[in-house]
């Protein structure tokens, strides 16, 4: 009976522990590299302004806004540190004595596996919701610097006004506006259509304004219109609603800025008032597929370093390094932009990346083994 394989505690420590830090050490590269182009286009951007800030607190602003670029930096990171690592253990032969106690080479690359994957996951649960409070404050200076005080009082969504549903056990309401001010959670000119069950309806109410607030919608100078053409004048009147002003005021924050803890629920929110939700749905799967993108990328630099090695590799991995990061970048941009214009369902805009770079690397590791 053959006997299950089982990793050496020492050899999977010590491979696990130099994979991560060439990882780690490839992204500080990466991170300090970009910051410091970031810093200097913002200076540049801020001398064109009459307001005179400190390069400290230019500097400060542009710190709030690393671990959002982590979502981006990894897969690079990941890439060109496995690129690196593999590199250095072929020419110390490390990987060989490895391969040469009798292991293939899925058990020897199980400690960069579960590495990688630790990496990964670690993004999800404590990265991500730091990047989603840093945002939020780094979109808030942005906005203050560049932005004039008249553009933030509002938002207009289209050029019909806003639209928004809301749906309750007593009311199914179809909403246009005017104009929509957040903070206070107030719609201009509202046009008010209650739908029956079977989509037809019911009536129409148009009025001056109005007001969401924790008992309900307050609409001001209501005017009542039935089916029939008859008007009756409502006066003010509180439509009942299981919104919250906050819904309103958090609809508009962008994917990066909601934490993966709280993204399902806000999603739910953007579906329920019938806003586009589509962006934070790719967003989400992207997100929770980030382990298995990140194992990907490791198995298709394992594929290209760890089995076959020449001398005349290095110009090679540099080539394959820039056009495979890239590569990938773009092809899940694109997937990404496809998902969020419902040309692709969600799903598979949001693990369709990490799932074909998983197979295609994965394929690519198992010919080159044989």
């Amino acid at each position: 009976m053959r006997k299950s394989w089982k990793p050496a505690p020492t050899l999977f420590g010590y491979f696990g522990r130099k994979y991560t830090q060439w990882v780690l050490l490839t992204l500080g590269i990466l991170v300090s590299f970009i910051t410091l182009i970031e810093v200097l286009e913002l200076m540049r951007r801020v001398s064109h302004k009459t307001v005179e800030i400190s390069s400290f607190h230019l500097v400060m602003i542009s710190l709030l806004n690393i671990p959002t670029m982590l979502d981006e930096l990894l897969p690079f990171a990941v890439l060109f540190g496995s690129l690196s690592c593999f590199f250095i253990w072929n020419r110390s032969h490390e990987f060989m004595v490895t391969r040469s106690v009798g292991q293939n080479v899925w058990q020897a690359i199980t400690p960069v596996i579960f590495s990688v994957g630790a990496i990964g996951l670690c993004h999800i649960m404590i990265i991500n919701p730091i990047a989603a409070t840093t945002a939020k404050q780094h979109n808030y200076y942005m906005q203050n610097i560049f932005t004039s005080s008249d553009q933030q009082s509002g938002l207009s969504v289209s050029t019909s006004g806003i639209w928004l549903r809301d749906t309750s056990n007593a009311y199914n309401l179809i909403i246009n506006g005017q104009q929509l001010l957040l903070k206070e959670a107030l719609i201009s000119q509202p046009l008010l259509y209650q739908l029956e069950q079977n989509g037809k309806l019911s009536w129409r109410i148009q009025a001056d304004t109005m007001h969401l607030t924790e008992g309900g919608w307050i609409v001001k100078n209501a005017l009542r219109t039935e089916n029939n053409g008859r008007q009756s004048a409502l006066g003010d009147v509180i439509i009942p609603t299981a919104m919250q002003p906050s819904d309103l005021l958090e609809s508009t924050q962008a994917p990066q800025t909601v934490n993966v803890y709280r993204l399902p629920g806000f999603i739910s929110v953007l579906e329920r008032t019938g806003l586009p939700a589509g962006e934070h749905k790719v967003f989400f799967h992207q997100l929770l597929s980030t382990p298995l993108k990140l194992i990907g990328l490791a198995l298709l630099a394992a594929s290209v370093t760890l089995v076959r090695f020449s001398r005349q590799t290095k110009l090679k991995l540099i080539l394959f390094a820039l056009g495979a990061g890239f590569g990938f970048y773009f092809l899940t941009d694109l997937i990404y932009l496809l998902g969020t214009t419902s040309r692709l369902p969600y799903h598979i805009a949001g693990w369709g990346p990490a799932l074909l770079v998983c197979s295609i690397s994965g394929f690519l590791l198992a010919r080159a083994d044989e």
